[in-house]
């Protein structure tokens, strides 16, 4: 899969999964755009050869181009007013387009039930929520002018599982399932795709979370190499790929799709009560799962709300 010609923001980008990406994108043809914070990322972690923020992203555009390739570094907090929106001129100033983006970046620590605030959660989501909305929002009247644009965010199995000492993080990784699915159906007929990858690589994050268990990340770095979530990306990210609104899970060298279902529908004759759903509870908690297609409309309760509604009107 060739990116020749196409211009890649790439968030998070001066240190694992994210680094993955851009030297990926830029190995396969990419004038690539690297991102990070212009500091430390609040402490948590090292980027491209032991350096952090600033140093993670010039050593990984230094990097890029070593091998021949074409990127540049912009520093800042995508999730600053106008951080973001400055990242995109600065794309159509050096390359003159934006053909994807992959607002990757991310922070991660063990938070406990007991220690969770107001201000943890709003951490949480300034940077995974708002700072891939702002990355997106900044972006996407150019992709919608050009009628082509692909868009990647980074989600997360915990945030579709859960995941214990983790509420932020898994609540705002939550959220992220609702903002890529929307922006999907928003951009379904103007040729953009918008998808999630759930990363299980060595990363930043992933040594943030077993900081205690040095033997754990250890293994994980030597199986759960970060190229194995960029192949997924840059799939996600082709001009060959249509689909859009899926997530998929990547690393250890293999991908699964993650969905959200809808299971059998339990239909009563006259009003539902408590009993009936106490009656019905193998059926609904045991019986067949289906995927809906993109969108709110194809489940099956709206599905018969509107097969309801039809009838009441028919009559």
């Amino acid at each position: 899969m060739s990116f020749a010609g196409r211009t890649v923001l790439v968030t998070g980008a001066g240190r694992g999964v994210g680094r993955a990406h851009a030297i990926a994108f830029a190995a396969r043809g990419a004038a690539v755009v690297v991102n990070d914070l212009p500091g430390p990322a609040g402490g948590q972690g090292e980027g491209a050869d032991g350096a952090e923020g600033a140093e993670g992203a010039e050593a990984v555009v230094a990097e890029i181009r070593r091998a021949g390739g074409r990127a540049i570094a912009h520093l800042g907090d995508v999730a600053e007013p106008g951080v973001a929106e400055a990242l995109v001129e600065r794309a159509f100033a050096e390359f003159g387009r934006v053909d994807v983006v992959v607002a990757n970046a991310g922070i991660d620590r063990i938070v406990r039930l007991r220690e969770v605030t107001a201000d943890v959660l709003s951490e949480f989501f300034r940077v995974h929520v708002l700072g891939t909305w702002a990355l997106c929002s900044a972006a996407w009247p150019h992709l919608v002018r050009q009628g082509y644009g692909r868009i990647v965010t980074t989600t997360s199995a915990a945030g579709y599982f859960g995941l214990a000492a983790a509420l932020p993080y898994t609540v705002a990784k939550g959220a992220l399932h609702g903002l890529t699915q929307t922006l999907a159906l928003e951009g379904a007929r103007r040729g953009i795709t918008v998808n999630a990858v759930a990363p299980f690589a060595a990363s930043r994050l992933a040594a943030d979370r077993t900081r205690s268990r040095p033997e754990m990340y250890a293994a994980i770095e030597r199986v759960a190499p970060p190229a194995s979530v960029a192949a997924v990306a840059l799939w996600l990210a082709h001009e060959s790929t249509t689909v859009t609104g899926l997530a998929f899970e990547a690393g250890i060298d293999a991908v699964d799709r993650i969905a959200v279902a809808t299971g059998d529908v339990l239909t009563v004759d006259g009003a539902l009560t408590p009993e009936d759903v106490r009656a019905g509870a193998a059926l609904l908690t045991g019986g067949a799962v289906t995927v809906p297609a993109l969108g709110a409309a194809d489940r099956p309760l709206t599905r018969r709300l509107t097969e309801r509604a039809a009838a009441a009107a028919s009559r």
